[in-house]
C-alpha cells in the first residue's frame, strides 16, 4: 500500500502518526508544502522550510527504526491542490493526516472526498514535546 503523509499540523512525528503511516505500507511518501497563502513574510517562509525540514528528517528516523524507507517531497503552492495532485501523481492508497479541528483542515477533508481520494485521519493523544 502507498501512504502520503502531508507534513501540515507539525504533530507528524508523534508515535500514534509514525505507527499509522507506516503499518501495512510499502511505500511511504511524505509531502512537505510551504504555502505562501499563509506568510506574509520571507523570513515566515524560511522559518517554516526549516521547521518542517525537522519535522521531515524526525519522522525519516522513526521510519527507519521501523525499517521502513520514504520518499520526500517538498512542493511550493497551495496546500489543498498539491495533496491532490501528489496522490493522484504518485497513485496512492490513502492520504494519512494527524486530525485537526479548523476550517483549513476540513476544507483539506472536503476537497479529498469530492475528489475520491482515499484518506485518514490520526486523532494525537500524546503530550506535546
Amino acid at each position: 500500500m502507498k501512504v502520503l503523509a502531508p507534513l501540515i499540523s507539525g504533530k507528524e512525528d508523534t508515535p500514534e502518526y509514525i505507527e499509522a503511516i507506516s503499518k501495512g505500507s510499502e511505500k511511504i511518501i511524505l509531502l512537505q508544502i510551504i504555502d505562501r497563502e499563509f506568510m506574509n513574510k520571507t523570513s515566515a517562509a524560511m522559518g517554516e522550510v526549516m521547521h518542517f525540514s525537522s519535522l521531515m528528517n524526525n519522522v525519516r528516523k522513526q521510519l527507519g527504526q521501523k525499517r521502513k524507507s520514504c520518499d520526500e517531497i517538498t512542493e511550493w503552492g497551495t496546500t489543498i491542490k498539491k495533496i491532490l495532485a501528489i496522490s493522484l501523481i504518485q497513485q496512492v492508497d490513502k492520504v494519512v493526516f494527524v486530525e485537526q479541528e479548523n476550517k483549513f483542515f476540513e476544507d483539506i477533508l472536503k476537497e479529498l472526498k469530492k475528489n475520491k481520494v482515499k484518506y485518514e485521519t490520526i486523532k494525537i493523544t500524546s503530550e506535546e514535546k
